[in-house]
């Protein structure tokens, strides 16, 4: 049976092949061949879909993180009531559940969504470094870390 899902390691063996492709291409059209223009557009088109399935994961891993952690968050600010308060508290937490996930998921609002973190990959992927590196939004480092 296949595995449900591809790792770093068959993404970069991917990423490895299509460039080995590209070379050949190159090393064809060097020769004087010709390549059909649909043959290189595909190959574009799949590397694109490879990049922004990787980032999905990524972006999907850590949204779910930072659930994991808020929910934390959440019940342990219940501890600081009494026992009576306590379980109320975590019934509305727990209530809430399905709400915070759609939250996490779909909210481009929400800074730490898998839509929102989608968003910043890709802008940071296809942007260049030179203009993404002065633009706040698709700037990797934190202006706090830089103070």
């Amino acid at each position: 049976m296949p595995p449900s899902s591809l790792s770093d390691k068959d993404i970069k063996k991917m990423q490895k092949q299509i460039n080995g492709i590209r070379k050949f291409i190159s090393d064809i059209e060097k020769m004087g061949g010709k390549v059909p223009t649909a043959l290189s557009k595909s190959l574009k088109y799949l590397e694109v879909a490879i990049n922004t399935g990787k980032d999905i994961g990524d972006a999907a891993n850590e949204a779910s993180s930072a659930l994991a952690k808020y929910e934390k968050d959440l019940t342990s600010a219940c501890k600081t009531v009494d026992k009576e308060m306590e379980m109320v508290c975590e019934a509305k937490i727990a209530r809430k559940w399905q709400a915070r996930s759609v939250n996490f998921t779909l909210s481009y609002k929400n800074k730490n969504s898998v839509t929102s973190k989608l968003i910043k990959k890709t802008v940071q992927r296809y942007t260049p470094k030179l203009v993404c590196k002065h633009w706040d939004y698709c700037s990797k480092t934190d202006k706090k870390a830089s103070k």
